[in-house]
Order: C-alpha cells, then structure tokens, then sequence
C-alpha cells in the first residue's frame, strides 16, 4: 500500500513539472492580424502566422507573411529552441529581406514574451514582444539605434484562427 501510495505521489509530481515552452504556450496556433495607418511606419497591413512546435516539441517554428498598403511584402520565419546547458530559451530570425538576429527570451509576466536581440551582432539593436490582452494578441516591435533607446516601429493585434 505505501509503495502504491508513493508511486502515485511520483507520477503526479512529475505530471505537474513545467516545460520550458510552457511560458510561451498562449503563442501556439495560427493568426491573422492587422496594423493600422499610424501603427507602422510603412502604412497599414494585414498578414497572417503561426507558432508551431517541431521536432518532437524540441523547437517552436514562427512563420509569418504580411503585406502592406504601400506595396511592401514581408516573410519571416523564426526558430526557437533550447540553448544547452540550462535550457536557455532563445530565438533566431531570418527574413526575406536579408536580416538574421539572435534573440534573447524573458517572460515578465503571464502571458507575454519578449525577444530581444543578443547584442552580439553590431548596428541597432531589436525587441520584439508578444501578450495577450483577452483574446488578442499584440505584438510591438522596436528598434534602439547605437547609443539611442528603443522606437516602436510597428505594432499590429492579431486573432487566433
């Protein structure tokens, strides 16, 4: 009976242990989304993406397209993954129109994420962040020149699909 008890004890404790990709869970699914005018220094847009785990759950794939009422198109894709050996999570971008940034991640609240550039790399440095307010998704990307602090660039609200 006390091994039963015991094995049982086990199996919830590690039933109730957290994953590293817990934090970032409320981003997993499909979007669509939409900027206006004045939230984006290239006019409005709309595009849609995804946050999909591959590789038996060991990355978080981001694909994302949008298109914008001044005629410019943009394509990304995203990597997260753990960094060894404490299972940093970090992230890495590329997009269509030839950048490659290394993101740090934090989680200063429940429900939000923010990507930060590594510093590693030299010009300006990124901050892209995600939260969820009700059942939107928000999103805001920054830019910091050298020796300047961050600008919004754009920011956009998204629905899941």
């Amino acid at each position: 009976m006390l091994r039963s008890l015991k094995l049982l004890l086990l199996t919830a404790a590690l039933s109730a242990q957290t994953t590293p990709w817990d934090k970032v869970q409320f981003l997993v699914g499909n979007w669509t989304g939409s900027a206006g005018e004045k939230d984006t220094q290239i006019g409005a847009g709309q595009g849609a993406f995804s946050f999909e785990p591959q590789l038996d759950k060991k990355i978080i794939v981001r694909k994302n397209h949008a298109a914008y009422d001044s005629g410019v198109r943009h394509d990304d894709l995203m990597i997260l993954y753990l960094d060894a050996p404490n299972d940093t999570p970090r992230a890495i971008y590329f997009d269509t129109e030839g950048h490659v940034i290394r993101y740090n991640l934090t989680f200063p609240a429940p429900e939000k994420v923010i990507f930060e550039s590594d510093g590693t790399q030299p010009g300006p440095k990124y901050r892209l962040s995600y939260w969820m307010d009700h059942s939107a998704l928000n999103r805001k990307f920054e830019i910091a020149t050298p020796g300047a602090d961050y600008k919004t660039y754009m920011s956009w609200t998204s629905k899941r699909n």
